[in-house]
């Protein structure tokens, strides 16, 4: 028989236990926005008239700002680390968008022959991923791939002015989401983000994650308008790049120059595999 004694208790632990987890979910938000890094880009015009554009991912409160440093943000100490090689891959304290493990740690980095093959609403796009020069970004993807982590999502942005990049690779299709991990930039050395150039997208050095942007098209001809080589080439489209046309021609909602595309891009599977 289940007295009021009993039901006392039992209410006040209830109670108890909402409290805690509101305080959790209180500390998790709280946690985003100490760590929130700059997201959607921008485009700022600089002297003479001139207009650049970043291609970062973030955490919450997606903003429009000069630099990554914008938010101000202190950085977050790392909780956990796994080497692969000379990999460092980082606990980054944000809770992943989907579930998936540190890249697991072993002796050397596989630098063979690579291909990812991105499957979407629009057709398949097949990709040439630089191991060698890149090696530690492809073991990442690589890892993320085989958790299918990023399985039915969206290419969540595009930009149509100055530079031209189809961006992919959050889950959330926010700008916001990610592993959970970081890890270095690599790659950057002169490069270019021409036409069918793959490269990570970032908030700053060694901040890479999931997200990744496709270049669709050239940079305008002006070097000043072009993105600075703070971005890991991680490979080049080999086929598909008519999908690639497809899912960007119709540019931007709203016909804005930076955010979602109107075709709505979808990745229903992606797959690398390496010694292929």
């Amino acid at each position: 028989m289940v007295t009021s004694r009993t039901r006392r208790q039992r209410d006040l632990a209830a109670a108890r236990a909402a409290r805690q987890s509101e305080r959790r979910a209180a500390a998790r938000r709280r946690q985003r926005r100490v760590t929130a890094v700059v997201c959607a880009g921008a485009l700022i015009l600089l002297a003479g008239g001139a207009t650049a554009a970043l291609l970062v991912s973030g955490d919450d409160d997606a903003t429009l700002a000069a630099s990554p440093s914008a938010s101000g943000s202190p950085p977050v100490t790392p909780a956990a680390s796994t080497q692969v090689g000379p990999c460092t891959y980082t606990a980054d304290g944000r809770e992943p968008s989907r579930p998936v493990s540190l890249p697991a740690a072993a002796d050397t980095v596989d630098r063979s022959p690579t291909t990812m093959v991105i499957t979407t609403n629009k057709g398949t796009i097949k990709a040439a991923l630089d191991a060698a020069k890149a090696p530690c970004t492809v073991h990442a993807l690589l890892t993320m791939a085989n958790a299918k982590y990023f399985d039915n999502t969206s290419c969540h942005r595009e930009t149509t002015q100055n530079i031209f990049v189809l961006q992919c690779g959050d889950p959330e299709g926010s700008s916001r989401g990610g592993p959970g991990f970081a890890y270095a930039n690599e790659n950057t050395d002169g490069a270019r983000y021409t036409r069918g150039v793959v490269a990570m997208a970032n908030s700053g050095p060694g901040t890479n994650g999931s997200q990744f942007f496709i270049n669709y098209r050239d940079p305008n001809e002006d070097g000043a308008q072009a993105l600075a080589t703070n971005y890991t080439v991680v490979g080049t489209v080999t086929e598909g790049l008519n999908v690639l046309d497809a899912l960007t021609s119709p540019g931007v909602e709203g016909g804005a120059p930076d955010g979602a595309p109107v075709t709505k891009p979808q990745i229903t599977s992606l797959t690398i595999a390496q010694g292929a």
